[in-house]
């Protein structure tokens, strides 16, 4: 018999399949039920709407970058092997992500119409921000980088690099290497934070 955690997963799984085939709109609760195998009141004791199903995939996604960025974060290597580090574990984990589920592209629509979901996208990019900050800190500290990098804007400006390519890449997978891209991104940054003279 299923457990109520083995059914959990398997409406995860049938919803998740599901988005990766026909996206989140052309999804319906319905056609979850039909795919999961678990009964309609089932998926809805476990999940109240197709809403709380998404918020529930992303929210373990962010998860998993958050346990990225706090691994790479509070290791012992020098600041730019971990800004490095960060950015080709962010990358891959990405990919495989989306692997499963529609496009980032459909992602950020939907955070633009939904506010619990932008407010998670938030609270994700702020401590995103402010662990970046951090580390470009610690680097200017042990005069890795000079002292007149100003730290927040130059953490908004890798995410925001970063997020460009996520974009384009969703837009053009054939035509971008997200890694490549996402790799080339830092090394400029850290080109720019080494030849920054004030």
């Amino acid at each position: 018999m299923m457990n109520e955690q083995d059914a959990h997963d398997q409406i995860l799984n049938a919803a998740l399949s599901l988005f990766a085939r026909h996206g989140f709109a052309q999804t319906s609760m319905n056609d979850i039920v039909r795919e999961s195998g678990v009964s309609k009141g089932g998926v809805y004791w476990h999940f109240k709407s197709k809403e709380a199903l998404i918020l529930a995939i992303f929210d373990a996604f962010f998860s998993g970058q958050e346990a990225i960025l706090h691994s790479v974060l509070n290791s012992a290597d020098r600041p730019a092997v971990r800004l490095r580090r960060l950015v080709d574990l962010a990358g891959a984990e990405l990919e495989a992500t989306t692997a499963r589920l529609p496009a980032p592209l459909e992602f950020y629509t939907l955070a633009a119409h939904n506010e619990t979901l932008r407010a998670r996208l938030a609270q994700f990019y702020a401590g995103y921000h402010e662990k970046l900050c951090l580390l470009l800190q610690e680097g200017i500290d042990e005069g890795i980088w000079p002292g007149t990098t100003a730290v927040a804007p130059t953490a908004h400006f890798l995410i925001s690099a970063i997020e460009g390519v996520i974009l384009l890449w969703s837009l053009f997978p054939d035509q971008f290497n997200l890694r490549q891209q996402m790799e080339t991104a830092v090394a400029l940054l850290l080109a720019g934070l080494a030849a920054d003279k004030g």
